[in-house]
């Protein structure tokens, strides 16, 4: 990755405090959530913001919504959801099939 303009690193720290303003006044409608998860809620969606503004430009394409962060780049993706992390691989193309092997006791 090359080095990164002042104006991307404005970029990135403003669209990560966004991030945070807006998952901040959203913590708030969630009744239950203890004071450490409002701020877990918070930091991570400042950092998808974030992330959003620096990635964008080198070939990762990164979803973000009220509802999930999705970031992809050939055809493996990380998902940030409220409460969990999950990612995906790209399954490499082959003409072989899978062997199945039985097994016989």
């Amino acid at each position: 990755m090359s080095k990164l303009s002042d104006e991307q690193k404005q970029a990135a720290l403003e669209a990560g405090k966004q991030g945070m303003k807006d998952a901040y006044e959203k913590s708030k409608t969630k009744t239950g959530l203890k004071w450490w998860e409002r701020l877990l809620w918070v930091v991570l969606a400042g950092a998808a913001y974030a992330a959003s503004a620096l990635l964008g430009g080198c070939g990762h394409s990164v979803d973000v919504t009220p509802k999930k962060t999705v970031v992809c780049k050939d055809g493996s993706c990380l998902v940030l959801e409220p409460g969990h992390i999950s990612y995906s691989q790209a399954q490499p193309e082959t003409d072989v099939p899978p062997v199945v092997q039985s097994l016989k006791k």
